[in-house]
């Protein structure tokens, strides 16, 4: 029996079955992620971080990562 990974998008828990999952593979899970959305990883007693582009995270770590998704900011002057 293979061990299962758990981390939450929007507070909704989910199981992966790898040590490792990848910015790309986290915006796949559930209802997916578009890419014209940022992606964040909540950090205990820090504001969330944005999640880079072909960023990997290790879900053996102590803990449940948590990822949030926003809607990208508007570049100043762009209508």
């Amino acid at each position: 029996m293979s061990k299962k990974y758990h981390f939450k998008i929007e507070n909704v828990p989910y199981e992966w079955d790898r040590e490792m999952i990848t910015e790309q593979e986290i915006r796949a899970v559930g209802p997916g992620i578009p890419e014209t959305m940022d992606l964040f990883v909540k950090v205990a007693g820090k504001p969330g971080r944005l999640v880079e582009s072909g960023e990997s995270f290790d879900l053996s770590d102590p803990g449940i990562e948590k990822f949030y998704s926003q809607e990208s900011s508007s570049e100043a002057g762009a209508c």
